[in-house]
């Protein structure tokens, strides 16, 4: 019983280190959102963001960049908001 428990705990501390923190790619798509907004106003489409990810290297791998995304959502970098275009930077309030 007691190695039930103890493994059921070490999943626990798994899932809380893979819910946190952001990916390289994350840290890509979180600048081109910022810089496109700063250009055009709204934030770019899914397309635009994976033709800028395949310039940097990543290609064009769908899995990854939902990936990232979530990442990008559960640290609170960004929210979606709408139903297309819907990735928008969160501002930090401390500044």
């Amino acid at each position: 019983m007691q190695n039930i428990i103890k493994i059921m705990d070490r999943e626990d501390k798994e899932d809380n280190k893979r819910k946190v923190g952001v990916t390289r790619m994350g840290i890509f798509i979180l600048q081109f959102i910022r810089q496109y907004i700063e250009k055009h106003e709204l934030p770019p489409t899914h397309r635009e963001i994976f033709d800028f990810l395949e310039t940097k290297g990543y290609g064009r791998n769908a899995n990854a960049f939902d990936f990232a995304v979530k990442k990008l959502i559960a640290s609170g970098k960004i929210e979606k908001r709408g139903a297309t275009r819907n990735l928008w930077p969160v501002e930090n309030k401390e500044k």
